[in-house]
C-alpha cells in the first residue's frame, strides 16, 4: 500500500471519531492508530526498494549503450580492416570508418544523455515522492501530538476537577 494510502487511513480513522462539542476534541484506540502507523512503516522499503529498482534500470541502459557503442566501433573496426586492400578503397574505407565511429560516439552520446535524462526524470520523481511522504509523515505526527497532548491536557483537567482542586 503505498504511504499516501497509509495517510489516508489514519486521517479517515481520526474522521471517523466523534468531537466532544465542548472541547472539540476526540477520544481514539491507541491500539489501532499504532497499527496504522506500524502499516506505514511496513510500506516504507518497499517505496525505497522502487527506487533501487529505477536506479539498476538506469545502470542497465548505461551499461546497453556503452554496449552498443563498443559493437559500433568493433564493426567499424573490421570494415576498416577489410577495405585495406587498395589504396583509393583505403582512403575511403578511412574516411567512412571516421564517420562511422565519430556516429557511433554521437549515438552513444545521445543514448547515454537520454539514458541519464531518463534516470534523472524516474530519480527526481522518487525524491519528491519520498520528500511528499515525510513530509506527510511529519506533519501527522506533529498533529498526533498535538492531539495526545490536549488529551493530556484534558485528562489532568479532569482529575483536578474530580478532587476539587
Amino acid at each position: 500500500m503505498a504511504l499516501a494510502n497509509h495517510l489516508d487511513s489514519i486521517e479517515e480513522f481520526i474522521e471517523s471519531h466523534k468531537k466532544n462539542p465542548f472541547t472539540n476534541k476526540i477520544v481514539i484506540d491507541r491500539d489501532k492508530i499504532m497499527e496504522l502507523l506500524f502499516d506505514m512503516r511496513s510500506d516504507l522499503p518497499t517505496e525505497l526498494k522502487q527506487a533501487h529498482r529505477i536506479i539498476e534500470e538506469h545502470d542497465r541502459i548505461i551499461a546497453d549503450a556503452r554496449a552498443k557503442a563498443e559493437n559500433i566501433r568493433r564493426d567499424a573496426e573490421i570494415e576498416v580492416k577489410s577495405l585495406t586492400q587498395n589504396h583509393e578503397i583505403y582512403r575511403r574505407a578511412t574516411e567512412h570508418a571516421a564517420e562511422m565511429v565519430e556516429e557511433a560516439k554521437k549515438d552513444a552520446r545521445d543514448i547515454r544523455y537520454n539514458a541519464m535524462d531518463y534516470a534523472d526524470e524516474i530519480l527526481e520523481k522518487t525524491e519528491s515522492m519520498i520528500r511528499e511522504a515525510m513530509e506527510n509523515i511529519e506533519q501527522q505526527s506533529k498533529y498526533l501530538t498535538n492531539y495526545f497532548s490536549q488529551t493530556v491536557d484534558v485528562l489532568y483537567d479532569n482529575r483536578r476537577q474530580l478532587r476539587g482542586d
